[in-house]
């Protein structure tokens, strides 16, 4: 029988120095999340600096969280791509946990909030991140929480992580991913593909050039109301872009970020308006 959710207890946070699981101690919190809590941590074995994500002890009789974790720890340390972060460990017991290589870059996130990305640079941004959306999409495995902030660029590399809310193509939990950046289908939870991280990717670059999000970070599709997309009202345009943005760029990205799935670009077909414009 599935336990329900225990009440949250007070956060006491693991010291520096101190050991956070067998062969890792603490070098500080990086986050406390309503899932995890994010550590930057020592490791004795590897002997080196790693980011250790930990089930928060309040959680862990939830069997689909429990399960959420372990599978994200199964993918980072069995998938394995340049723009990928990379996972060293999952850990079952006494916590579930992940243990992930160290980034030093900045999330495209802290970049974008100092100044908008020039379309060069964000074409280059976007190819890395095709590539390794379809490495994930081969293996039958959609991200769903395409944003800035689970992109770290380190040294012009752009690097995926979070794939906390991965999942298989068809249907998902309704309203799963980040308001904003979630595509329409998302909300209801049904017809999940490729498309789905397609429109996640064209909401983050056009983030990038404008400091705008297309529809607007309440953009959530309504996804409380667990209603048909044929019943929700048509929400506005998305934002327009910049006036010196390559029209093929904007082009690509206002059709990425289309309402249905089936009018949005496939990976394929970015991939070739971004390496037209790369190469111009």
């Amino acid at each position: 029988m599935l336990v329900g959710r225990t009440r949250s207890l007070p956060f006491a946070p693991v010291e520096s120095g101190e050991v956070l699981l067998p062969g890792y101690r603490v070098v500080r919190l990086l986050a406390h999340g309503k899932r995890l809590d994010t550590y930057d941590a020592w490791d004795e074995d590897r002997d080196c600096r790693v980011v250790v994500k930990v089930l928060r002890a309040d959680r862990r009789h939830e069997r689909d969280v429990v399960a959420s974790v372990l599978q994200e720890g199964r993918l980072v340390t069995t998938l394995a791509h340049p723009h990928l972060v990379r996972g060293f460990e999952v850990v079952e017991q006494p916590l579930p946990a992940v243990v992930l290589e160290t980034l030093t870059g900045a999330t495209l996130g802290a970049l974008v909030e100092e100044q908008p990305i020039g379309a060069a640079d964000v074409t280059q941004l976007g190819l890395q991140l095709v590539s390794v959306l379809g490495y994930l999409h081969r293996r039958d495995w959609l991200h769903l929480d395409l944003k800035p902030g689970n992109v770290v660029v380190q040294d012009g590399r752009a690097v995926l992580i979070d794939l906390s809310l991965a999942g298989r193509p068809g249907t998902g939990r309704s309203g799963a991913g980040t308001p904003g950046y979630l595509a329409p289908e998302q909300a209801v939870g049904r017809g999940l593909s490729p498309a789905t991280d397609v429109f996640g990717l064209g909401v983050t670059l056009s983030e990038c050039l404008s400091g705008e999000l297309p529809y607007g970070e309440e953009a959530t599709w309504e996804s409380r109301r667990r209603l048909p997309l044929v019943h929700r009202p048509h929400p506005r345009e998305p934002v327009a872009l910049p006036t010196d943005v390559p029209p093929e760029l904007a082009g690509a990205l206002r059709a990425c970020v289309a309402l249905d799935p089936a009018e949005r670009p496939s990976l394929a077909r970015l991939r070739s308006v971004l390496g037209d414009l790369a190469g111009a």
